[in-house]
């Protein structure tokens, strides 16, 4: 292979990585791996950035498994306390050996891989549940040819808000993170594209997720709106009926306020977007709120394409 590094795990990250069985034989485990990054100061990597190898063999010379732990599953009380009912179960010798490796033919999601304790330990999720192994290995190899393109977090931005939910019990602000990636950065779902836009908010005291593919976040708004309880509304310029898009393209984070004007179409927009003075006193962001906020409906026009995405009209 074109590329070779030993002994230096502190180049890679290695979560999120797919392992999956190769072969054990000659005392060394070999195991291929997808989604493998390294870092941009490794020496084999002279990109500029940490980058996503394309598929990488992996080879743990002198391997030894020492225990494999099946993960329980956790409940929660009527206290809010966690507590479990499975029994707690450590394999150790070759039926750990044979667990691990029966787990890695079915590939395996790596979400933790660090030193610990005098071994490593692994994290992973398989193809029914989790588990944790704990190994030692006296050298590992890591080979590849290729990159696939830059590491999954250099390809995303995250913004920390606060958006306002109207409730049975008043308005009340959470925290609200937004994640954007440049492009997609996952693998893609059924319908050949991943979602690039991630809401994540907690309310009362759960969470609560909207994704979407849209670069300007209406359909993940909407997505969130839909997973809320009922009730629950979001409270926003990006949900309210005097927040419109640019007519002629916007910046991402940026609706325009028209609560002062009527808007019939989108041809009305142009002068209140596109005058410098008129575009810098309108401009809000999506999570602001205001007190003159009132909710999106079907009979006033927004250039805005969120109620379609609930499903209720077209712009």
């Amino acid at each position: 292979m074109k590329y070779i590094s030993t002994n230096r795990m502190q180049d890679f990250e290695f979560h999120d990585t797919d392992f999956t069985f190769v072969s054990w034989k000659n005392n060394r485990l070999t195991v291929s791996a997808k989604y493998l990054n390294v870092h941009k100061n490794a020496a084999p990597n002279n990109s500029g950035a940490d980058m996503e190898i394309a598929e990488a063999q992996i080879t743990f010379s002198n391997p030894k498994i020492i225990e494999f732990e099946p993960c329980r599953a956790w409940k929660t009380d009527e206290n809010g306390n966690s507590y479990t009912d499975d029994p707690y179960i450590v394999y150790t010798g070759d039926e750990a050996r044979d667990m691990f490796v029966k787990e890695l033919c079915n590939t395996i999601n790596i979400k933790d891989f660090d030193p610990r304790e005098g071994a490593y330990l692994i994290f992973a999720v398989g193809k029914k549940s989790c588990f944790i192994v704990r190994f030692n290995f006296s050298h590992i190899n890591i080979a590849w040819d290729d990159y696939r393109k830059k590491a999954w977090y250099e390809l995303h931005k995250q913004y920390n808000k606060q958006l306002t939910l109207a409730t049975e019990n008043g308005d009340i602000k959470v925290d609200a993170l937004i994640t954007c990636h440049d492009e997609d950065v996952y693998s893609s779902d059924e319908n050949g594209k991943a979602p690039s836009v991630f809401i994540l908010i907690k309310y009362g005291g759960k969470e609560f997720r909207g994704q979407g593919r849209d670069s300007f976040c209406t359909d993940a708004f909407a997505s969130l709106q839909k997973n809320l309880p009922d009730g629950v509304k979001i409270k926003s310029c990006m949900t309210c009926r005097h927040g419109n898009f640019c007519p002629v393209g916007n910046c991402f984070g940026e609706l325009f306020c028209t609560k002062d004007v009527t808007i019939r179409e989108k041809s009305d927009l142009f002068f209140y977007t596109e005058d410098y003075t008129e575009r810098d006193n309108r401009s809000r962001g999506y999570t602001d709120i205001c007190e003159d906020y009132k909710e999106q409906t079907a009979d006033h026009f927004t250039y805005s394409d969120y109620l379609y995405h609930l499903g209720k009209k077209m712009i």
